[in-house]
């Protein structure tokens, strides 16, 4: 069999805006993609929709989307969906979707989700959480789908749920969380998931959430992030790699990364300044944005700008105007600009405080040192904890300090 792979189509994002269109125009690239490698069934990891209760002008459009692959060929597989509350074959038309929900498209317990929407429609099989078996020509392979939870309880969630792959069979396994391997930082409430927290004995673990594409073999296992298929976040990594659909052959166990053609591309420039002058910053960002050029398929490109570091005293971020720098940048290029200065006089008392602060313990340090220097000339030498006396006195504590040094010579 082959598997089509893609996440995070955020239908509805952008709404009103100039790049309104763009996630369901890239949504049926990448069906197209999925079309043209004959895939069987294709796998969605999570955050179809933008949000959880999306309008309806974005549900009208998220149809259309569907009917791409509701009214292609019918695949010869068959999918049998098992839940907590039962089995239930999947009765589809032409190629079969496969989904869990995301941290955007989820909504409480009891509530209705809208991928259980699509899914009475025979537009998608949604797995909450749950596996599907999908058949074709005697052999299987079984998805299961771990929709997002809080990051927090993930960890906790996945061991009780506890998936376990089935033998002399191709087993994927669907997630959309954050693992700690891909934070900058340690922190439970963002990332309570490690790599090493995923179960064992699955061929293919696909997660969704993080929108940069990227592969770590895990011993036998592939672990896949395959990104979105519309750039909303704007981060690094993004402007690195091209965004696609991944093909996975159950019998070879082939993975290829197919790109979709009409992407728009993304500039990240991360500008720091020492002491800048607002009119500095402001011509750099300028210079910087002059190298966005719009892509051999007529988009017009993403720049992210992010700006940091000190301006010069007596100025702020609010000096740093760059409405004529995107007046000239405009039809050329999609911005969004972060600023993140700090004034000079407010770095200026940090060090200061961190000067103080160790020249106050370089002082105890020395004193502690002379006193202890004094007494080994002495015949108190080792007889009291010098440390204890010091701090005593440090304190202005000095009948105590005295009542410790005779009590421990006598």
């Amino acid at each position: 069999m082959k598997l089509g792979f893609f996440s995070d189509t955020h239908f509805g994002f952008a709404e009103g805006t100039e790049r309104e269109g763009e996630c369901f125009e890239n949504a049926v690239e990448a069906l197209k993609i999925c079309f043209d490698n004959h895939v069987d069934a294709i796998l969605v990891s999570g955050d179809v929709f933008d949000e959880a209760l999306p309008s309806p002008e974005t549900l009208s459009r998220s149809f259309d989307v569907f009917l791409h692959a509701f009214r292609a060929p019918k695949s010869r597989v068959k999918i049998l969906v098992q839940t907590k509350h039962g089995e239930k074959e999947f009765s589809f038309s032409g190629i079969p979707i496969v989904a869990i929900h995301g941290n955007h498209d989820c909504r409480s317990i009891g509530k209705t989700n809208i991928l259980e929407v699509f899914s009475k429609s025979g537009m998608l099989a949604y797995l909450y959480p749950g596996k599907a078996v999908i058949e074709k020509d005697g052999e299987k392979v079984f998805v299961h789908g771990f929709s997002a939870v809080p990051e927090k309880k993930a960890r906790d969630v996945l061991s009780l749920w506890n998936p376990v792959a089935v033998s002399e069979c191709t087993n994927v396994l669907l997630l959309h969380q954050t693992f700690k391997e891909y934070l900058p930082f340690q922190d439970d409430a963002m990332a309570s998931m490690s790599l090493e927290d995923l179960p064992k004995g699955f061929d293919l673990i696909v997660n969704g959430h993080l929108h940069w594409v990227d592969e770590h073999n895990l011993g036998d296992t592939l672990f896949l992030l395959n990104g979105s298929t519309v750039t909303t976040q704007m981060k690094k990594l993004e402007a690195e790699k091209q965004k696609g659909v991944f093909v996975f052959d159950t019998v070879s166990k082939k993975l290829g990364f197919f790109p979709l053609p009409n992407q728009r591309k993304l500039f990240y420039f991360d500008l720091k300044f020492e002491d800048a002058k607002p009119q500095e910053v402001i011509e750099n960002a300028r210079q910087a944005l002059k190298s966005c050029a719009i892509g051999d398929n007529g988009l017009v490109p993403l720049a992210r700008l992010k700006l940091s570091g000190s301006l010069s005293l007596g100025t702020s971020s609010l000096d740093v105007d760059l409405s004529e720098v995107l007046s000239e940048v405009k039809g050329r290029a999609i911005v969004s600009v972060s600023k993140n200065f700090f004034s000079n006089s407010f770095k200026k008392k940090i060090t200061d405080l961190r000067l103080a602060q160790k020249s106050k313990q370089s002082i105890a340090s020395m004193g502690l040192e002379i006193l202890e220097k004094n007494l080994a000339e002495t015949d108190f030498a080792d007889a009291f904890d010098a440390q204890e006396v010091f701090d005593l006195l440090s304190e202005d504590k000095l009948e105590e300090a005295a009542a410790a040094v005779l009590a421990k010579k006598t």
